[in-house]
């Protein structure tokens, strides 16, 4: 019997009690080493709500989320998926059922290889979503793809410091995006692009004031209405990063795409985790430092998040998990490989 879902509510924290809601909602499974850097950076971009649902994690990131939670910095839902049933849409299903999710006035989906940033003014999202100038309802912003910049061993540190070349103007995939949207309430679904199926009563407006969908530079798309499915490629001639992108570190590094390797997508639920996977994403053919604009705002998050109650300790066992992952992945021992005892000693204050 499938576990029923379970919820660490956030206490009252610093983001709360501000005149609008931003939430972001994260799908995970253990991804430990990445939580608190992902964490810290939608911090940084002004989301006042972080939802982060997991499920069948064999890694101590719960523990870590719940650490997190506990100090008031997000909300962590235990979604456990019945067995043949699509584990992505499931968990996104189950957030938003979340007063955090319902009730707010935008609405992002993210995965944890992915990162938002933002190239007018102050690079946050009130900044974002003033650029178009007039109402909307949802903005898509593509992907930039990054590659391993040369990386082949995993270490810890800074997806976004790590990884600096990306694919160039209409590369690969480049096209593909994840959105922000209002009234999440309007919609039947999450999804991992863009929201589905919105309602009837609300998609009989559609083209009205407010009811347009844009590109991050304000120009509508057309030719496509939320009545069913989501939005995931937005037209060639709506694609561009000149005024936003999804940074995403689709790989990492050589080693930790190993992990996927064989495994289940979460969304499509198959295997296309192949050579051909890899080929596409590792895109290093110039270099993009712009998510290094916020370098001192950020140092000083993660300062404060890593200083939180048990947050430093359980990111190093959840980086000791990885270690041992990676071992049985390559057929080793973890216990000959110096990354294990290295963060076991970090866990410990050593």
């Amino acid at each position: 019997m499938t576990e029923p879902p379970r919820c660490t509510t956030v206490s009252p924290g610093s983001n709360r009690g501000m005149g609008v809601r931003y939430t972001v909602v994260c799908s995970v499974k253990d991804e430990g080493p990445f939580l608190v850097e992902w964490i810290c950076w939608q911090r940084l971009l002004g989301f006042t709500d972080i939802v982060i649902v997991t499920n069948a994690c064999t890694d101590r990131s719960p523990q870590l989320l719940d650490a997190l939670a506990a100090a008031g910095w997000i909300t962590h839902l235990v979604h456990e998926v019945p067995d043949g049933k699509g584990i992505t849409s499931h968990k996104l299903a189950a957030a938003k059922a979340l007063p955090q999710v319902s009730a707010a006035d935008w609405v992002m989906v993210a995965d944890v290889d992915e990162f938002l940033v933002i190239h007018p003014d102050a690079g946050r999202l009130p900044d974002l979503l003033a650029t178009p100038g007039r109402p909307f309802l949802g903005m898509s912003i593509p992907w930039r793809v990054f590659g391993t910049s040369g990386r082949t061993r995993w270490e810890d540190g800074l997806t976004h410091r790590q990884c600096l070349r990306a694919g160039a103007i209409g590369a690969r995939l480049s096209g593909w995006v994840k959105s922000i949207h209002r009234h999440p309430d309007w919609f039947a679904r999450l999804g991992e692009h863009s929201p589905k199926r919105l309602r009837p009563r609300h998609l009989a407006r559609w083209g009205a004031e407010g009811m347009i969908w844009v590109n991050p530079a304000g120009e509508e798309v057309t030719g496509w209405t939320p009545a069913d499915d989501s939005l995931r490629i937005l037209p060639e001639a709506l694609q561009g990063w000149q005024v936003a992108q999804i940074n995403h570190y689709m790989l990492r590094s050589t080693e930790s795409f190993s992990l996927k390797r064989g495994t289940l997508s979460p969304v499509a639920g198959k295997d296309r985790y192949t050579d051909a996977y890899h080929d596409r994403a590792e895109q290093n053919a110039v270099e993009d430092r712009s998510a290094l604009r916020h370098a001192a705002a950020f140092d000083a998050l993660h300062a404060e998040a890593m200083a939180l109650p048990g947050v430093r300790h359980l990111h190093h066992l959840c980086c000791a998990d990885y270690v041992r992952r990676l071992a049985a992945k390559a057929g080793q021992a973890a216990a000959d490989d110096p990354r294990l005892a290295h963060h076991l000693g970090l866990a410990e204050g050593k």
